[in-house]
């Protein structure tokens, strides 16, 4: 930053647009005011939301893509995909909190779904609260399964 300032003054102490070097100045500062990470229970939200719309479009290899890597490691898409089934529906989910601390976050949220119901088949509608734990690792956050 004072490097620009420097450059800055010598600029307009040689008789040139002090109005443009302050333009310039106010847009440097500006934009490295944007350069910051959005904080991590936003960046959560976003991606637990996201896998949620995975799973509800049968994206199953994006929402294994959310997966941490040491659960991927030992876990193969085949068996995750065995794993969430076919029988329920999600329909999407809402988050209704985050707490972070460190590199680990707590994720509560909404989960809306639909399934048939043996052996009439009639569909049934809900939702639920569920509990998620995210972890940041290699400069992401990651879903850490229960299972």
């Amino acid at each position: 930053m004072q490097v620009l300032l420097d450059w800055a003054s010598g600029f307009s102490r040689s008789g040139r647009n002090t109005g443009l070097t302050l333009f310039f100045l106010t847009w440097v500062i500006t934009g490295l005011g944007g350069c910051s990470s959005p904080p991590p229970e936003e960046v959560v939200g976003q991606r637990a939301v996201e896998r949620w719309q995975a799973l509800a479009q049968r994206d199953m290899e994006k929402a294994y893509g959310y997966l941490s890597p040491g659960y991927r490691a030992v876990n193969s898409l085949e068996l995750y995909q065995a794993r969430i089934g076919d029988k329920v529906q999600w329909k999407g989910a809402t988050v209704k909190d985050i707490a972070c601390a460190d590199d680990a976050c707590d994720v509560t949220l909404t989960l809306r779904y639909r399934y048939a119901t043996p052996p009439t088949g009639n569909y049934y509608e809900g939702e639920r609260p569920i509990k998620e734990k995210w972890t940041q690792a290699e400069g992401q956050w990651w879903l850490l399964p229960e299972d």
